[in-house]
C-alpha cells in the first residue's frame, strides 16, 4: 500500500471545487453585465486546469513505483482494480443519469430543457456521446487512458520528456483528440522519472474519507448543478453584477452543500452501497 500524500489529497480536494464552480457558470445571461462577463471568463480560464490536473495525478499514481520492466501483470492488476475504482462507478452513475434525465423530462421538463434535447432516450447517448456535455466524459476517458497505459510507459520509459514534448506539440498544433492522453502521459513522466510528491511539514494530513468524497461530487454534481442554475435564475431574476454573481455562487455553494450532505448521509447510513458508488474509496 503505498504511503498517502497530503498535498495530492488537498489538491483533489481543490480541483473538484473548482470543477463545480467552473460548470456552475451561467450559460446564457452574458451581456446583461460587462463586469460579470469578465468575472466568468476569469473562473473559466481559472478553473480550466483543473481537469488536466486530475489526468496528471491520476497518470502519476498509475505509475508510481513501477518496476523498471513492468511485466504485464502489472499492468492485469492495476486494471483489475480500476475495474472496481472507476469502470463500476461510471456505469452506475450513468444509469442513475438515465433514470434522472427520465424523471425531469416526465415531470418537469423545464429543469433540463437547453441541455440534451431529446438524445438523452438513446442510452448509448448517456453511457457514450452524452457524457461529453456532463462531468462523466472525465471517467470515461481517463478509463481509456489506463487501457492504453502500457503504450504511455513506452513512451515515457525510451523517449523520456522528449516523447511528452513532442506528443504535446502534435497535439496542440493539430488539436488531436483524444489529449487526456497528453496530460496522463505527462503524470506517467513524473512517475517513471523518479519525481516525487514531497509534502511540507506543515501541511495537514485529510482522512481517506475526502478522496470518496472528491470521487463522489465529480459523479454526481452535474445534475443538481444544471437544474440549479435554472432555479436560482428564476429566483433572482439576475439582472446586473450583484444579482448575477449572487446566482452564481448560489448554484456552486449549494450544489457543494447538497451533494456533501447526501454524501454523509450515505457514508453514515448506507456505507456499503457509497462505498460501491465511489469505487471502494471508503
Amino acid at each position: 500500500m503505498l504511503q498517502r500524500s497530503a498535498f495530492i489529497d488537498l489538491l483533489k480536494v481543490l480541483l473538484t471545487v473548482g470543477i463545480v464552480f467552473r460548470h456552475s457558470e451561467l450559460v446564457g445571461l452574458d451581456g446583461i453585465s460587462p463586469a460579470f462577463d469578465t468575472f466568468t471568463r476569469a473562473m473559466m480560464a481559472a478553473t480550466g486546469i483543473c481537469v488536466p490536473l486530475f489526468f496528471v495525478i491520476s497518470g502519476y499514481l498509475f505509475f508510481l513505483n513501477v518496476p523498471e520492466k513492468p511485466g504485464v501483470q502489472f499492468f492485469i492488476d492495476k486494471w483489475r482494480r480500476r475495474i472496481l475504482s472507476l469502470l463500476v462507478p461510471y456505469i452506475i452513475a450513468n444509469a442513475l443519469a438515465f433514470v434522472a434525465y427520465w424523471a425531469a423530462y416526465r415531470f418537469a421538463p423545464g429543469m433540463m430543457s437547453g441541455y440534451f434535447g431529446d438524445n438523452w432516450k438513446n442510452p448509448l447517448f448517456i453511457f457514450w456521446t452524452g457524457p461529453e456535455n456532463m462531468s462523466l466524459w472525465f471517467i470515461r476517458d481517463l478509463i481509456i487512458a489506463v487501457l492504453t497505459a502500457p503504450l504511455a510507459w513506452l513512451l515515457v520509459r525510451y523517449t523520456k520528456i522528449w516523447g511528452v514534448l513532442a506528443l504535446a506539440i502534435v497535439c496542440l498544433h493539430f488539436g488531436m483528440r483524444p489529449w487526456y492522453n497528453l496530460w496522463f502521459i505527462a503524470g506517467a513522466w513524473l512517475a517513471v522519472s523518479g519525481i516525487h510528491v514531497h509534502d511540507p511539514q506543515w501541511l495537514p494530513r485529510l482522512a481517506p474519507a475526502w478522496q470518496a468524497w472528491c470521487f463522489f461530487v465529480y459523479l454526481y454534481h452535474y445534475i443538481p448543478v444544471i437544474s440549479l442554475k435554472k432555479v436560482f435564475a428564476a429566483l433572482l431574476h439576475p439582472a446586473g453584477f450583484a444579482s448575477l454573481f449572487a446566482s452564481y455562487m448560489a448554484t456552486a455553494l449549494v450544489t457543494l452543500t447538497v451533494v456533501s450532505a447526501l454524501f454523509l448521509f450515505m457514508k453514515k447510513f448506507t456505507p456499503r452501497t457509497a462505498g460501491v458508488l465511489v469505487g471502494g474509496k471508503l
